[in-house]
């Protein structure tokens, strides 16, 4: 068991699990690249960036000082990054791409991607809290 098997999903198949971990298409062993460790280094790295540049970038003036203005910041970044997860997820649902033992449907691929969408809104609060605090202009949005 590894931390992908127990972190919180919207119930998207075990085969795709499987199949994001890096199974061989033999079903011996995770030997082909994670789209779970790419995944959470997009989340990580969207997050990180778009929260620093809203509180200490370009969006750090009273023009932006407003919670619609960080909350559309957040609704695009995890939007983007939901779409980045769904077409790596949805790639490999082609019969010679995955294998041939487990089933999955672009409906798992879809709550992959929206399990994305919700682990970078969780880390962009989570961020928002922290780096707030330090921003000149922005230190009141959110709370």
């Amino acid at each position: 068991m590894n931390i992908f098997d127990s972190i919180i999903r919207f119930s998207y198949s075990r085969d795709l699990l499987e199949h994001l971990k890096g199974l061989s298409l033999n079903g011996e062993a995770c030997t082909r690249q994670s789209v779970y460790q790419m995944v959470t280094l997009i989340v990580l790295g969207f997050s990180i960036a778009s929260i620093l540049n809203y509180y200490f970038g370009l969006f750090n003036r009273p023009l932006f000082s407003r919670i619609f203005s960080w909350l559309l910041n957040v609704v695009v970044v995890s939007f983007i990054v939901g779409i980045i997860s769904y077409s790596l997820a949805v790639s490999g649902v082609p019969s010679g791409a995955h294998c041939s033992y487990l089933h999955f449907f672009k409906t798992d691929c879809l709550l992959f991607g929206l399990t994305a969408f919700a682990h970078t809104t969780v880390l962009c609060i989570v961020l928002s809290t922290t780096f707030k605090w330090f921003s000149v202009n922005n230190k009141k949005v959110l709370f």
